[in-house]
């Protein structure tokens, strides 16, 4: 160009937009398969697609030439202050070019999807959320038209034209004779999104075809504007092969002392399986393995894709990222901590770190760890919704511990299941206790899926079983003898203040505490020493995908699958011949937490392992589960049938491109809690935290009741703190509210 326009303070218009196209022919390489399975499912031309998703990329910063957006550059530049409020969002300003462009390209080459001009949605949705109210553009409202600097728009589109020549593409020339100086982009854009949108959306008869090509055309804009302001090559394929994945199987074996004499049958089986699966197996019987052999060969039948890896929480996840990163090495594997962190943020004024943490909560990475809730908000189209969407549209996907969900979550499941298999998904989902009813249930949400069992292991027993006739408190010698006979001893216990009680009780046997009310940071520390203490005090967190090992279990009753589940973590390896299980009564507390509406469940529960025989095969435990929940149905419940047609009642509400930012809907919920938490930093990590950059603060926070927090909160620099008793030993407590804290899970 012959005067620099500058894209970023350190990045030409020029650079960044050649960047950005290098960036969209390796995305578009990477998705070839999904692009084809899209315009098959949704009836449009693949060529077609390209040359708008082309377009979208070439014009989506050219808002930059104006004279606001360069003086704010070169300030910058300079290192001199710059009054961000006279700042105009160039996305508006890219967004009238990129309408007026579709147009163009609709009248040469015939309508994509219907009249909807996706690529100028997704041209001015490309930082901020886009809702008829256009909340993130308020100052724009206010502030004057920037000045178009004519020869950076003149340069701009030559270097469009000059890459479409490149691909063989006509440009849409009446581009350049298009006069913006007595348009508003802000009038325009507020019509065209209050106007326009919806009407479409309404009237078009392939209108179930405009967000599906919407947001993979979307995806494709943010990796190719993100890679390309980094310079970093499109990483979107896991490259291993299951072959090698096997060999890193047994030197982790090795590393860990476990015999390894190649994959079990349930493991070659599910290996060899193409397609859906539910799989069950006892806990250590190696399904994490078997479900990344599944998918592995998944990925490369479908033609390249991405693995997503999803957990009912995230408090366990960690040991879970370093094994996949272990086994597909690093900078492979992304890891998503919550659904809290799913907001729109200034891509443009991020540092790499921070584009690295977008990465990962994109699904951007070619493996993803997360919460089930990361994939379920897209249905909400809450945050980065079009490119999560997109990634795990081609994608295989783990469901572990499918049974563990209440009856909102999994109707959300379901109806995510059933929506994502259509876009090419494939599933896995994975338990250790699924009785027959959930096992229908979730049959019916695919056309065919394969149940693959380890059926060797499920009858064989593992733990001796032994039910007491009081309650945990009542436990105290008895934990202590185990310890002192040598015995690597668990406690589990069903909150958070019964773990805490018991563990200041059990204090002179040097436990160690473990529950969800730890920061970030210390649950990564304690973690990485939980397998080597001889007695740990912990909730039900450890029933989730902890890789850790016991010999004896003393745990409160809870619903039949949890205490399978957590027995789990008790002769993990099948190498030893005493190992025990102590169940013990369930409190009132445990009653008002796994069993609110007084159906019995713990009480049938304990009745059922206490008329069972002691030595349990891993059949009989689901015998139980069977028998306990033999009178629940579901799909019969309020909050399954509400749930199950939420997502189709939010699409209506945001004619399905518009984003969905604020949360004040209370049934666009991935769980359904009686009382909300939130995450907040405790109030004497102050002063550590305001020192640190966004993503570190998260190492600070710690999820607490909102009732809670509004009465405790110190607001500092648009960060919540709350006063809270805590230390690394113990985690988190309540500030004078110890009856109410028992509450804490």
């Amino acid at each position: 160009m012959n005067n620099i326009i500058w894209a970023k303070p350190d990045q030409s218009y020029e650079e960044h937009i050649t960047a950005s196209y290098r960036a969209w022919k390796q995305t578009v390489e990477a998705k070839r398969s999904q692009i084809k399975r899209f315009s098959q499912e949704f009836g449009f031309d693949e060529r077609r697609f390209l040359r708008s998703s082309l377009l979208s990329v070439v014009l989506h910063d050219i808002g930059k030439c104006t004279d606001i957006f360069q003086q704010m550059m070169v300030a910058k530049q300079k290192g001199d202050h710059f009054d961000y409020r006279e700042n105009y969002r160039h996305e508006l300003v890219s967004f009238i070019y990129t309408v007026y462009g579709s147009a163009a390209l609709t009248h040469q080459e015939g309508q994509l999807v219907g009249k909807l001009p996706i690529e100028a949605l997704a041209v001015l949705g490309h930082h901020k959320a886009i809702n008829p109210n256009m909340s993130f553009f308020e100052k724009e409202r206010k502030n004057e038209t920037p000045s178009i600097i004519e020869d950076g728009v003149n340069q701009a589109l030559l270097l469009a034209k000059q890459i479409f020549e490149k691909e063989g593409y006509d440009f849409p020339d009446p581009l350049f004779k298009l006069n913006t100086k007595n348009i508003d982009p802000y009038k325009k854009a507020s019509e065209f999104l209050n106007n326009f949108v919806a009407k479409i959306f309404q009237e078009e008869n392939n209108s179930e075809a405009i967000r599906p090509t919407y947001l993979l055309l979307k995806a494709i804009l943010h990796y190719s504007d993100w890679h390309g302001s980094s310079g970093s090559d499109v990483n979107y394929h896991l490259q291993a092969k299951s072959t090698e994945l096997v060999s890193e199987i047994g030197k982790r074996c090795e590393l860990k002392n476990i015999d390894f004499a190649g994959l079990t049958e349930f493991q070659e089986e599910c290996a060899s399986t193409l397609g859906h699966v539910i799989a069950i197996a006892p806990t250590g019987s190696g399904k994490t393995e078997a479900s990344l052999l599944w998918a592995l060969n998944n990925i490369e039948n479908m033609g390249g894709g991405k693995l997503v890896y999803l957990l009912p929480t995230m408090v366990t996840a960690n040991s879970l990222f370093s094994r996949l990163e272990g086994y597909f090495g690093k900078g492979n594997v992304g890891l998503t901590h919550s659904t809290a962190s799913f907001m729109f943020q200034e891509e443009e004024d991020n540092q790499e770190e921070r584009r690295n943490v977008l990465f990962d909560k994109s699904f951007i990475k070619p493996a993803t760890v997360a919460t089930i809730d990361q994939l379920l908000v897209t249905g909400f189209n809450h945050g980065k919704w079009t490119l999560v969407e997109a990634n795990a549209a081609n994608a295989v996907i783990v469901i572990d511990e499918i049974h563990s969900y209440d009856s909102w979550t999994l109707g959300l499941i379901i109806k995510s299941i059933e929506h994502f298999s259509k876009l090419g998904t494939r599933f896995m989902l994975m338990s250790a206790t699924m009785p027959t009813y959930l096992i229908n249930l979730l049959s019916k949400a695919f056309s065919s899926v394969e149940l693959i069992k380890d059926n060797f292991l499920l009858n064989s027993c593992r733990n001796r079983y032994t039910t007491c006739d009081k309650y945990i408190d009542d436990a105290i010698s008895d934990i202590e003898k185990s310890v002192y006979d040598g015995k690597k001893t668990l406690v589990v216990v069903n909150n958070v203040a019964k773990c805490q009680e018991l563990y200041k009780k059990l204090s002179f046997l040097n436990p160690v505490c473990y529950h969800s009310k730890f920061t970030l940071e210390d649950k990564i520390k304690k973690e990485s020493f939980i397998e080597d203490t001889n007695l740990l005090i912990a909730t039900q967190v450890v029933e989730v995908s902890l890789d850790i090992d016991f010999d004896v279990m003393f745990c409160e009753c809870a619903p039949p699958d949890a205490i399978v589940q957590r027995a789990g973590r008790v002769n993990r390896r099948r190498n030893k011949t005493d190992s025990r299980i102590f169940i013990f009564k369930a409190s009132d507390i445990s009653k008002r937490i796994y069993d609110p509406d007084s159906s019995g469940l713990l009480t049938s529960s304990f009745q059922s392992f206490e008329s069972s025989s002691d030595n349990l095969t891993e059949a009989d435990l689901i015998r139980i589960v069977e028998n306990v929940y033999s009178k629940i149905k579901i799909e019969d419940s309020k909050n399954f049938i509400d749930s199950s047609i939420q997502y189709a009642k939010t699409q209506e509400k945001l004619s399905g491109v518009f984003d969905n930012p604020k949360r004040e809907d209370n049934n666009e919920v991935t769980r359904k809690m009686d009382y909300l938490q939130i995450p907040v930093i405790p109030l004497l990590f102050k002063d550590e935290a305001l020192k640190l950059p966004p993503s570190k603060r998260r190492l600070f926070e710690i999820k607490m009741p909102y009732w809670y927090v509004l009465k405790n909160k110190h607001e500092i620099r648009d960060i919540t703190f709350c006063e809270i008793d805590y230390d690394f030993e113990i985690g988190a407590q309540f500030r004078n509210d110890t009856e109410i804290s028992s509450l804490i899970i």
